[in-house]
């Protein structure tokens, strides 16, 4: 029975991941949440860290929760821009 359980077990992580290797993408500022490194991962995982002085703080990668094809956080910056462009 065991050796039926392990290769399954393993093969399900190997396909669907806990966590993945996120690399930084990019920093941004809000007034609200401060400063924030944003970082990429697998199939459009998507991670944040919030530094607390400096944008130094974010490493640049680390192991995150694995979420396939993750939605970024919409800013009142980005709405606004979004709204300029099309008008």
């Amino acid at each position: 029975m065991n050796s039926v359980i392990l290769p399954l077990v393993l093969a399900n992580s190997l396909m669907f991941p806990e966590f993945v290797q996120c690399n930084l993408w990019k920093y941004t500022e809000s007034e609200i949440d401060g400063k924030i490194c944003i970082y990429l991962g697998k199939n459009g995982t998507i991670a944040y860290h919030y530094a607390q002085r400096s944008f130094r703080e974010c490493p640049k990668q680390f192991q995150c929760k694995y979420k396939p094809d993750a939605k970024a956080k919409v800013s009142i910056k980005d709405i606004l821009k979004g709204l300029s462009d099309g008008f």
